[in-house]
């Protein structure tokens, strides 16, 4: 080719090149919207749980269907679960057949990968899926669903629903094995048991995923309200029988934990019945889930009976989750509620939903006896020495961190303190105190916060559907208790950076102070997390092999080059042990004493750090304000 050709060829190449400009891909298949219709026929649904040694789900789902084009999708956006939470990774075995024989070939949404394309041939009136799936293991990033005694269902994990109709609209009809000789519970209607095998009554797809499953090898079932027209159950389930045997009080005091809700909201019930499922297994660990008619729950220790008076931390869960019955199921806030569970949700009144939860939960515990007042003070001055120092504060508000669980933060880094997390629970629970007693000292002990909760959410008895609400109508409701510029001091807290919100504590009749030794809730905190809590010392939580599980942003440890993922190998040249550390901590406060010497490994390094503190060890304690009412002491009181 002579030059001016291989120059001509060239030019040409250049012109194609340039025309081709990036184009985008072609948009998606789409996924029909929901409609407030109903799905017409009614799915069978069978799920056999019963292979706990292979720790396998096998699932048959036959859906009644129409010719064309259908999309099935697995529950992404979940109700409580403040995410998108489809266990999507652990979805397999899924194949569809039509009811002529012939499988079907779907295909995965590139972009919603929870929800999958399949065409009907003409004349299939149904489909079966089938699943073959394994469960959760240990560490992984789903909820741990199976061990050698128990079992927790969650129906989201196992059923797909015809995308285009509203989740309440859509009929199931629900069944279930489990492994012969176990027992099972939950919230779901008409069960018929045949050998190992549970059939429901057919219910709406949206209260099918709201109604878990527990089953185990060993239960037991507590009667919190005997004679009730709408019962109120206790189904506990352990490794071994031992740790179901509840004494006479012990049971008294659950079931005033159903009587002073009952009070606080006025006598209103938003369910028909209501089963508390407790699991008692330290594989599955400290879990809480709210259902309208259930919650799950779940604690880290067997001795939830049998250690009644030490392993006390944590026992306000119960109390949390039923709390969740009247605000989060029945009242909910507006952006939290979907027709279904593809349309994203978003969580920028958590700090009601959770946070006035929280306050509702650990106020209820102390009323009915789950903590006892003292017990709840040294709680309480946990969680205020934590909002304290909390560094994180001066860069992210405390209305940001609703958004925590949908940017998947909610801690694992070490570095909590500084990202902040869920804090919407604890320091949503210290605003709420603000605002009771505030309202206690403008009424003179009038009004209260409990009237709030009776006018707010204790309203429409017997009524399972759910009331939105919104800001302003938070607003409308404390200003109908107690007139007051809410608007403007709920936003000055939702967007502070300067410092805690403790002026509840103080008008309460209480403050923080710090003392040398831990209180009996830090170290049953300490024995529950086989850790040491020094972040108010030497700034970090450190497990009994001296591990750096948290370290406090600006700490001394921090400030020496210490984080999370370090582990102190050595104190003062001798082996690490709790005890050890503890006594340099105290050393080092003594007059001229030099900086604490540690040995701490990071990767395959040792190094010898020399920590400047001096001031001892410091544990979070409450104290008696006498010039102030003990707004605290009436709050916490049984009604």
């Amino acid at each position: 080719m002579t030059p001016k050709l291989l120059l001509a060829a060239g030019l040409a190449l250049s012109a194609s090149l340039a025309l081709a400009e990036p184009k985008p891909a072609p948009p998606t298949p789409p996924i029909p919207a929901a409609r407030p219709i109903d799905y017409p026929g009614v799915i069978d649904l069978k799920v056999d749980v019963s292979d706990t040694t292979r720790q396998v789900f096998r699932v048959a789902e036959t859906i009644p269907v129409t010719p064309g084009p259908l999309v099935l999708s697995l529950p992404k956006w979940i109700p409580g679960e403040h995410s998108p939470s489809a266990q999507i990774v652990l979805m397999s075995g899924f194949t569809i057949t039509a009811d002529d024989g012939r499988r079907l070939e779907w295909r995965r949404d590139p972009v919603e990968m929870t929800a999958f394309h399949v065409d009907v041939p003409a004349g299939v009136r149904s489909l079966t899926v089938r699943l073959e799936q394994p469960t959760a293991q240990p560490g992984g990033p789903v909820r741990i669903a199976v061990t050698p005694n128990l079992v927790l269902l969650k129906w989201t994990a196992v059923a797909l629903y015809p995308a285009g109709y509203e989740v309440g609209r859509i009929r199931v009809r629900p069944s279930l094995t489990i492994p012969s000789g176990w027992s099972l519970a939950t919230a779901l209607d008409g069960a018929e048991t045949s050998g190992a095998t549970t059939r429901f009554s057919a219910t709406s797809f949206e209260t099918l995923m709201d109604s878990p499953v527990y089953a185990g090898r060993h239960k037991a079932s507590f009667d919190l309200d005997p004679g009730a027209a709408r019962p109120v159950r206790l189904n506990v389930f352990a490794d071994d029988p031992k740790d179901l045997k509840a004494t006479p009080a012990q049971v008294a005091i659950h079931r005033r934990l159903v009587q002073q809700t009952d009070k606080l909201f006025g006598g209103a019930r938003n369910f028909d019945h209501y089963d508390f499922l407790l699991s008692l297994n330290p594989t599955v660990g400290y879990l809480g889930a709210e259902h309208q008619r259930s919650s799950e729950n779940g604690y880290n220790s067997a001795g939830y009976f049998t250690a009644w008076d030490t392993a006390f931390s944590g026992r306000d869960i119960l109390a949390h989750e039923y709390v969740h019955a009247w605000n989060g199921k029945h009242r909910r806030p507006a952006d939290l509620w979907t027709p279904d569970y593809a349309t994203p949700m978003r969580n920028s009144l958590l700090w009601v939903y959770e946070g006035l939860t929280e306050y509702y939960g650990d106020t209820l515990a102390t009323r009915s006896g789950l903590y006892s007042p003292e017990q709840m003070r040294q709680r309480l001055a946990l969680i205020a020495a934590n909002a304290q120092a909390t560094p994180g504060r001066s860069w992210r508000s405390l209305r940001d961190t609703t958004n925590a669980y949908i940017m998947n933060s909610a801690g694992g880094t070490g570095s909590t303190s500084w990202l902040r997390s869920l804090d919407y629970y604890e320091e949503g629970q210290l605003l709420w105190l603000e605002v009771d007693t505030l309202i206690r000292e403008r009424t003179h002990g009038a009004k209260s916060l409990d009237d709030f909760a009776r006018a707010f959410f204790g309203v429409d008895d017997g009524d399972m559907t759910v009331s939105t609400y919104d800001f302003e109508d938070v607003v409308d409701g404390l200003n109908a208790v107690e007139p007051y510029d809410w608007a403007s001091f709920l936003n000055a807290r939702l967007d502070a950076h300067d410092r805690a919100p403790l002026d509840g504590l103080a008008r309460s009749g209480w403050r923080l102070v710090f003392e040398a030794r831990p209180s009996a809730y830090v170290a049953a905190y300490e024995k529950d997390a086989e850790a040491s809590l020094l972040t108010f010392s030497l700034g970090a939580e450190i497990g009994l092999d001296g591990a750096i599980r948290e370290a406090l942003w600006g700490g001394p440890l921090f400030q020496a080059g210490v984080v999370a993922g370090a582990r102190i190998v050595k104190v003062a040249g001798k082996p690490y042990s709790p005890k050890a550390l503890h006594a340099a901590i105290v050393d080092a406060a003594k007059p001229g004493a030099p900086p604490i010497p540690l040995s701490v490994k990071a990767g395959d390094r040792v190094r010898l750090v020399r920590v400047p503190y001096h001031l001892g060890p410091r544990y979070p304690a409450l104290k008696r304000l006498a010039e102030t009412p003990d707004r605290l002491g009436q709050i916490l009181s049984p009604r």
